[in-house]
């Protein structure tokens, strides 16, 4: 399993930009984190979670698509944005540690950074990390990864627990493209074997 956690500070949403298809650009890079983390592989990636957080390491509010439950979600801009908008409508209302799951499949939480790593108990941490040397190395070892990409400027510092391996990886202007290297190492990796 590969989970990804995409880091913004806010998600400027509301139903007057979806509907006219007006997004704000951290909507749009959400919604291609989306689409290129689990429909680009010719069909829906089940090994695959995409996870957008906004908010403060100690105070998140998490949107989860997770390939293996994902229902009625298409890969286009509109559809992505419409749930994401539901999605964040109810973590704004959900209180600290809760987490409630949509009828599409969609879960959404509220938790802080430390919580949200424990309750997925990766065997390792991959941090994309700006002036990282590190190549992609490692990436595919591990069936059980969060790979985090921080576009927000307070994650700048934000620190993991020591209890998981962790792993520097290269950092790229866009989240949807770092998603889409790991994917393409982990399936030559897989087809390889």
């Amino acid at each position: 399993m590969r989970d990804f956690l995409i880091l913004f500070d806010d998600i400027p949403i509301d139903k007057i930009s979806v509907k006219s298809g007006n997004n704000s650009p951290e909507v749009i890079t959400a919604a291609r984190c989306v689409n290129v983390g689990l429909f680009i592989s010719g069909n829906l990636r089940r090994d695959v979670v995409v996870s957008l957080a906004k908010g403060t390491p100690d105070d998140l509010k998490l949107i989860s698509f997770p390939g293996a439950s994902l229902k009625r979600v298409s890969p286009d801009e509109r559809s992505i944005s419409f749930f994401l908008m539901k999605a964040i409508s109810i973590a704004e209302k959900l209180l600290r540690d809760s987490f409630e799951i949509m009828d599409n499949g969609i879960e959404v939480r509220r938790s802080d950074l430390k919580n949200f790593c424990e309750s997925l108990t990766p065997s390792k941490v991959c941090i994309s990390t700006p002036g990282s040397t590190s190549n992609f190395t490692g990436v595919a070892e591990n069936e059980n990864s969060l790979l985090i990409y921080s576009i927000g400027k307070q994650f700048d510092s934000f620190q993991i627990d020591a209890k998981w391996p962790q792993v520097e990886l290269p950092y790229f202007p866009h989240p949807e493209r770092f998603i889409l290297d790991v994917n393409l190492i982990v399936d030559k990796t897989v087809s390889c074997l």
